[in-house]
C-alpha cells in the first residue's frame, strides 16, 4: 500500500508545473575606468583607482555581479574598444551586449586647481538611457574614497530589491530575500498586493499590473536565502499576507537613516549631497491624500527631495487610487497635476416586495427534517464553488495556483467555477511573461479547464496556446485542449 501511495505521489508531482521558487538573480554590471580630465594629476592611474573603489563597493552589497577588470580589458581589447572614457548611450549599448551586462558605470575624474571632482553616469544597456548621474568633490585624493563609497550608495538606490512574503506569524514577516541577495538588518521594504491588470485601450496589450500598497516591513534577522522582519505599519489589520510583493525602500544597513560621516569624509570641503529639489502635487479633487510610498517622511507641499525615483500615491473617497513613479533630477523642482477617476458605483438591487399574508403561518414542527440528499449535495457544492471563486479572484498568484490544483484534484465541473477560471486565465496569461509564479498559476488554470472536458472552453485554450508569451504555458494549453470533448 505504501509503495502504491509513493508511486501516486511521484506521478502527481510529475504532472505539476515547475515550482515558482528560484534563486535570486544578481544584476550584472561593468565598471569602466574613469577618464582623466582637467589639469595634470599627480597620480595618472586615478581613473582606474576610482573604478576599483566602485567595484569594491558594489561587490560588498552582495547583489551585483561585477565583470572582473582583467576579463573586461581582455574582451574590449579583442574588439578594439577602449576601456576608459565617458561612453555615450549608443556605445554603452554596444559594450553592454558584448559583455552580457545590464548596466554600465562610467565617468570622469577632473582636477581644477586644488579640487578633485568625480562624475559618474549609470547607463541602462537595454534602452540606452541614463538611469542616474552623481558627482562628488574632494580637496585631496586620499579623502576621495570615502565619498566614492557614499556615491555608490546613491547609485545602488536605483536598483531596489524585489521579492515576496513567504510567511507571516503575528507581526513577524519572512521574505524570500536573504544575505545572498544583499539584504541587511535595518532595511525597510514596502509590501504590495496585485490589483487590476492595466491594458492598452486600442491594442489590448498588458501594460502593467496595479500594485496596491498594504504596508511596510523592517528587517531584523538575515539568513542565507530568507530574512525576517517586523511589520512597521499596514493599511488594515492583517493586510500584509503570504505571497504579496515586496520592494526595498532604501539600500543600507541602518534602515535608511544617513550614516554618520567618518572623520575623513567630514573634513572634505563639499562633502554634502547634491542639491535637493522640491515637489509640488496638485490634485483633482482637491484635498486628496498624497503619499510617497518608498520613503519614510510624510508628504508636504514643496517638500525637499534628493534626486531619485519616488513612488507617488494619490487617493480620495469615491475615486480610483492613482499610483505612479516620478523621477527627479538632483536640484529639480517638479510640479505634478493628478486627476483621479471616479470609482465605479456599485448598485444594490431593490429588495423584493413582500407578498401579503393571507393566512397565519402553520405551527412549528416538533423536529426539523433534514434536507433531501440531492439538495444537501447541491448546497455543499455551491459552498465549495464559492470558495474556489474567492481563491481565483484573490489577486494572489499562489491562491490561483492552489485553486487550480484543487479543481483538477476534486474533478470540479461547476460552470460558475470554470467560468471564473476562464476569466482569470484570459486576464493573466499575457501578463505572465517570464514570471515563474505567474506561468505556474496560468498553467494550472489551463489544466483545470482541460480536466473539465467541457468544449465551451476550447477557444480560450486555443488562444493561450497560440499567444502565451511563455513556451511552457503554451504547452499546458495545448495538452489541455486534447482533453476537451
Amino acid at each position: 500500500m505504501r509503495i502504491l501511495a509513493g508511486i501516486f505521489l511521484l506521478l502527481a508531482f510529475g504532472l505539476m508545473p515547475v515550482s515558482a521558487s528560484a534563486e535570486f538573480t544578481k544584476t550584472k554590471i561593468a565598471v569602466l575606468d574613469f577618464q582623466m580630465q582637467g589639469e595634470e594629476q599627480e597620480n595618472q592611474d586615478m581613473g582606474s583607482i576610482v573604478a576599483e573603489w566602485f567595484i569594491t563597493a558594489m561587490v560588498k552589497e552582495g547583489r551585483f555581479d561585477v565583470i572582473e577588470r582583467r576579463l573586461l580589458q581582455k574582451i574590449l581589447s579583442e574588439q578594439q574598444l577602449v576601456m576608459t572614457g565617458v561612453v555615450d548611450e549608443s556605445s554603452a549599448t554596444q559594450i553592454g551586449k558584448l559583455l552580457g551586462v545590464k548596466v554600465i558605470i562610467s565617468g570622469s575624474v577632473m582636477k581644477v586647481r586644488e579640487m578633485l571632482e568625480v562624475n559618474a553616469r549609470i547607463i541602462d544597456v537595454e534602452n540606452a538611457s541614463i538611469i542616474a548621474a552623481e558627482s562628488v568633490k574632494s580637496s585631496t585624493a586620499s579623502r576621495l574614497q570615502d565619498l566614492i563609497v557614499e556615491m555608490s550608495a546613491k547609485i545602488i538606490r536605483n536598483f531596489p530589491l524585489e521579492g515576496y512574503v513567504v510567511d507571516r506569524d503575528g507581526k513577524k514577516v519572512t521574505l524570500d530575500l536573504g544575505s545572498r541577495s544583499g539584504v541587511k538588518p535595518g532595511m525597510e521594504f514596502v509590501v504590495y498586493r496585485e490589483g487590476e491588470v492595466i491594458k492598452h485601450p486600442k491594442t489590448g496589450e498588458v501594460l502593467d499590473v496595479e500594485r496596491i500598497h498594504t504596508g511596510r516591513v523592517r528587517i531584523q534577522t538575515v539568513l542565507g536565502k530568507i530574512s525576517e522582519g517586523e511589520v512597521l505599519d499596514e493599511e488594515a489589520d492583517d493586510a500584509i499576507k503570504y505571497g504579496q510583493l515586496v520592494s526595498s525602500t532604501v539600500i543600507g544597513g541602518n534602515g535608511g537613516k544617513r550614516q554618520p560621516a567618518t572623520a575623513a569624509a567630514a573634513s572634505v570641503e563639499p562633502a554634502e549631497d547634491l542639491p535637493k529639489g522640491r515637489l509640488y502635487v496638485s490634485t483633482e479633487p482637491t484635498g486628496a491624500k498624497i503619499r510617497i510610498l518608498n520613503i519614510g517622511p510624510v508628504y508636504r507641499e514643496g517638500m525637499e527631495l534628493a534626486g531619485g525615483s519616488y513612488h507617488l500615491e494619490v487617493s480620495a473617497p469615491g475615486y480610483r487610487t492613482d499610483r505612479q513613479w516620478l523621477k527627479l533630477a538632483a536640484g529639480e523642482d517638479r510640479r505634478v497635476a493628478i486627476s483621479l477617476r471616479p470609482a465605479p458605483v456599485e448598485v444594490t438591487p431593490p429588495a423584493k416586495a413582500l407578498a401579503p399574508i393571507s393566512a397565519p403561518p402553520p405551527p412549528p414542527a416538533t423536529a426539523a427534517a433534514p434536507p433531501p440528499p440531492a439538495v444537501a449535495a447541491k448546497a455543499s457544492a455551491a459552498k465549495g464553488g464559492s470558495r474556489y471563486i474567492t481563491m481565483l479572484r484573490s489577486g494572489n498568484l499562489r491562491s490561483k495556483t492552489d485553486a487550480g490544483k484543487l479543481i483538477v484534484r476534486e474533478g470540479v465541473k461547476d460552470t460558475a467555477v470554470l467560468d471564473a477560471v476562464e476569466q482569470e486565465l484570459l486576464k493573466g496569461y499575457l501578463a505572465s511573461g517570464d514570471d515563474r509564479a505567474a506561468v505556474e498559476a496560468m498553467s494550472w488554470l489551463c489544466k483545470a479547464l482541460g480536466a473539465s472536458g467541457n468544449g465551451k472552453y476550447r477557444g480560450t485554450l486555443q488562444t493561450v496556446a497560440q499567444k502565451a508569451p511563455h513556451r511552457k504555458l503554451q504547452k499546458y494549453a495545448e495538452q489541455s485542449l486534447g482533453q476537451l470533448r
